[in-house]
């Protein structure tokens, strides 16, 4: 098995662990607004995107120095990133995608063609 196929191996183990979530019961609030269900959106597509990032640099083998090495983006930013603290700039995203070998929709979970 080479390194690449160990990597894609890792990788499809890591997806299969984020979808193995049962599925919650949600109750919808009776005084939602339009602006508390845009932060519950972003509260989880943050969520979602840390867990990639999270599973990409794990299964890369990379350590936040050696990330920052290769972005020049801090390592307190990228554990924040990972841990769901801060946003990332699409600036901050293309750098981590390009280290990363991966897409800026692929990580977000978005088709753009």
């Amino acid at each position: 098995m080479t390194d690449y196929d160990d990597l894609l191996e890792r990788l499809h183990e890591g997806v299969l662990r984020l979808s193995d979530t049962r599925p919650r019961r949600v109750t919808p609030a009776i005084d939602d607004t339009p602006e508390r269900t845009r932060q519950a959106i972003r509260l989880l597509a943050r969520s979602r995107v840390s867990a990639i990032l999270r599973q990409l640099r794990a299964a890369h083998g990379f350590t936040y120095e050696h990330i920052q090495q290769r972005t020049g983006l801090s390592q307190q930013l990228l554990f924040d990133v990972e841990f769901k603290d801060r946003r990332l700039t699409l600036d901050e995203l293309r750098r981590l995608a390009d280290c990363y070998g991966a897409g800026v929709a692929d990580i977000l979970g978005v088709d753009v063609d």
